[in-house]
């Protein structure tokens, strides 16, 4: 689920920040740059690990920021395809579940991924599973066992793609429709899957 890896990035330093030292003043810009935000094909860095190297200092004309040459490991969230997570469910729509792991909310389950047979119950608003005769409702905020199954990443949209947009899709990256730069795809369909109620005892 989480993988440590190695980035190397040239860092400015702002000049109230050169009385640091310079794996401080460096630290304060990497976890502001990094932290929390997802790097394509890579994922969601959840912190700094460690700093290798950091080399120059160089202060370029008309700037007073320090320029460094860093070698630097952060911690990423990246689950691989076929790994077992456990999160807690936070919507149910028709086309599926939404989970939330605490530190990532962009976990989808589509409706073609849960148990068979489900069906999607329009007064509760809920998934229900059918299971030997009894109704398993999909409860919200409940424990979810799912299944990995792709990981996917997306670009954000430019303005003329926005500009060009029609439908739903003129809400990207608005509170209506926010804009997910990484999304975890899972299914439930398979035996101690779904929600850990169903196979507790």
């Amino acid at each position: 689920m989480f993988i440590i890896t190695q980035i190397e990035d040239q860092i400015r330093v702002l000049p109230q920040d050169l009385t640091k030292t310079p794996v401080d003043a460096v630290t304060a810009v990497i976890e502001q740059r990094f932290v929390d935000k997802v790097i394509p094909n890579l994922g969601l860095v959840v912190t700094i690990y460690d700093v290798l190297n950091i080399e120059g200092g160089f202060v370029y004309p008309n700037d007073g920021a320090a320029f460094f040459k860093v070698q630097f490991r952060v911690v990423v969230f990246r689950p691989f395809v076929g790994e077992i997570i456990v999160g807690k469910l936070k919507s149910c729509s028709r086309e599926g579940l939404r989970v939330s792991l605490d530190f990532f909310e962009d976990v989808i389950i589509p409706e073609h991924a849960l148990q068979d047979p489900s069906f999607y119950d329009e007064a509760e608003r809920l998934w229900v599973w059918k299971f030997d005769g009894n109704d398993m409702y999909m409860d919200l905020n409940e424990p979810i066992r799912f299944r990995v199954h792709s990981v996917k990443f997306s670009a954000p949209p430019t303005p003329l793609q926005l500009q060009n947009a029609t439908g739903d899709d003129k809400l990207l990256g608005t509170a209506a429709k926010p804009f997910s730069p990484m999304v975890v795809m899972g299914d439930i369909n398979g035996d101690g899957l779904g929600l850990t109620t169903w196979w507790s005892g």
